[in-house]
């Protein structure tokens, strides 16, 4: 996905997530608007999932529902899944929010 079709600017994320309670991906980058996460299968364009993560820091998961958007092939045996959040709450936006505020912007 072109630069210019973001809305929000990326940071940079190094973390282990799972999605849909049964994998794990690892993740790429993310934003206020979504995440990238880098899987060894190939997954299912508008497929809905849960997620859960660690931000770097908190002890406290973080738990978003989210539908992959675009996926890319990255190699062999591995994909990009460009994943847009999906009904936020609260709690969670603030914490991503912040997050977000105190992480370098990605190059």
């Amino acid at each position: 996905m072109g630069e210019d079709k973001r809305r929000y600017p990326r940071r940079s994320l190094d973390v282990k997530v799972n999605y849909d309670f049964r994998a794990y991906a690892h993740a790429k980058d993310i934003s206020y608007g979504g995440i990238c996460l880098i899987t060894d299968r190939k997954l299912e364009e508008n497929k809905m999932f849960t997620l859960q993560f660690f931000l770097p820091g908190d002890a406290e998961p973080m738990a978003l529902h989210g539908k992959i958007a675009w996926i890319r092939s990255v190699g062999e045996h591995h994909y990009e899944n460009g994943i847009s959040f999906w009904r936020v709450d609260e709690e969670t936006e603030k914490r991503l929010v912040e997050y977000l505020k105190q992480s370098p912007l990605k190059d």
